[in-house]
């Protein structure tokens, strides 16, 4: 079966829910695909049935979203995953009815991002989880262990290093890579008016000083102890590149590792339909290309929010909406007032393109926090690739993320690289004397996440 609406949109975050409510409110017919069993993506996840009625204000506004956007006419379509997609606008999904063909005017992606891991000695050590996981735990009733350590660096960790304590876990220290104490003054402007941004922030730190849990600003996680469990982990001041200090290690006895170093866009989708890309670290790492109503260098095909940028809820729905006046534009409707409409918005983006640069000055990490793997830590957990063998494929030729991949299967298992690819582009660079825009990531294939064969075939 085809599906044919004039807009599909694809993800069910705050990008995707605006994208798809302003499409439909300018009259073009819309439906959204999401994989999730409820719209909301990661910032506005819903809790589970047995839970609903714990639901945090994030949630229920989330929940008031998906509510608006169902009544406005958007076919939502919950639990389906779209997994390819061509430069004609076709989009390949799967879902509980099996898999069907969207052929759309026009497509907004906005797929989110995912968190990046950089590996460190001891990093898959039982107890070891990323800050969003912890957060994920927590929502479900799950304490992630006793006595936690959070590392990394941007305000995610002060969030939930509040949420452990409110649980009743108690934080040995929260690690702040960045020196914030020499960057505050120079981005102070890109905060202003991110009210709500910096209450959280302060309700968090607020929460830690009640508790007495230390708030290391220019500290850094080095290395994690025990074989079955976490015993305890070595932490450092680090410099400007975020290296270790010589002799300022301490040791800190903890059961639990939280470790956040930002997000990743999830750009395959637009990759797979051939939107051009670019490396651009203070945005999370490879993003589209786009035009100012965020349409990539495929016609029709949009990308929004986190996945094409990391730019926070706010900036992911102002661009979700100017995609969705866009594209209903493009399918023949609203366009009358879409010029006016799209120029109303435009000094909120820019209130926020103001905050996502200062927000990448802070809080982006230095090359040291790339750094901390030896050579027997492994790179690609899905293929059991270690920095050693990255270093040795170098030493024999490999000076692409392409060629270290046909060399050693880096990146060729089921999380296609999404984990690998940043830590190993940047151990490739390092030893070969390149920068990671010269190394690479790899190419995305579709289908762009894990199905299972019968979907594909169907499809």
């Amino acid at each position: 079966m085809t599906l044919t609406p004039d807009v599909a949109v694809v993800g069910g975050g705050p990008a995707g829910l605006s994208a798809a409510l302003a499409a439909r409110q300018a009259g073009a017919t819309v439906i959204l695909f999401d994989a999730a069993a409820r719209p909301g993506g990661q910032y506005y996840r819903q809790p589970p049935d047995r839970l609903r009625g714990a639901a945090s204000h994030r949630q229920a506004e989330g929940r008031r979203l998906w509510e608006e956007v169902a009544a406005a006419g958007v076919e939502i379509r919950s639990g389906w995953q779209a997994w390819n997609l061509t430069p004609e606008r076709v989009l390949s999904v799967a879902g509980p009815g099996g898999s069907e063909t969207c052929t759309a005017r026009a497509v907004v992606v906005a797929a989110g991002a995912y968190e990046r891991v950089l590996p460190f000695p001891g990093w898959t050590t039982p107890g070891v989880i990323t800050a969003g996981a912890a957060q994920t735990l927590l929502d479900q009733g799950v304490r992630p262990g006793r006595r936690a350590l959070v590392a990394g660096t941007g305000p995610l960790n002060l969030t939930t290093a509040a949420a452990l304590l409110r649980d009743g876990v108690e934080v040995v220290a929260v690690l702040e890579g960045s020196p914030l104490y020499r960057l505050g003054a120079r981005h102070a402007t890109g905060f202003w008016g991110q009210w709500e941004r910096l209450r959280e922030g302060t309700e968090s730190v607020a929460q830690m000083a009640r508790h007495g849990t230390p708030y290391r600003v220019g500290w850094g996680l080095m290395a994690v102890h025990g074989d079955a469990g976490i015993e305890g982990a070595t932490i450092a001041r680090l410099d400007a590149e975020w290296r270790p200090i010589s002799g300022s290690e301490r040791e800190i006895t903890c059961d639990t590792v939280c470790v956040g170093y930002g997000l990743t866009p999830f750009y395959a989708l637009a990759a797979v339909a051939g939107a051009q890309l670019e490396w651009r670290p203070d945005r999370g790492g490879q993003v589209p290309l786009r035009d100012a109503t965020f349409c990539t260098t495929v016609p029709g095909v949009y990308a929004v929010g986190d996945g094409a940028g990391i730019g926070g809820a706010r900036m992911s729905m102002l661009e979700g909406e100017v995609a969705g006046i866009a594209a209903a534009a493009l399918a023949g409707h609203g366009i009358a007032d879409a010029q006016d409409r799209l120029r109303g918005l435009g000094p909120a983006l820019a209130r926020e393109e103001r905050f996502r640069r200062a927000y990448a000055a802070l809080f982006t990490p230095g090359p040291g926090a790339f750094e901390r793997a030896d050579d027997a830590a492994l790179i690609c957990r899905c293929e059991g690739v270690t920095l050693g063998m990255v270093r040795v494929a170098a030493a024999g030729g490999a000076t692409t993320l392409v060629e270290l991949k046909a060399a050693t299967r880096c990146g060729m298992g089921e999380c296609q690289g999404r984990m690998c690819d940043h830590a190993a582009a940047h151990a490739l660079a390092r030893f070969t004397g390149r920068s990671v825009a010269e190394v690479g990531l790899n190419h995305p294939r579709p289908p762009v996440l894990s199905l299972p064969l019968a979907q594909i075939a169907d499809g």
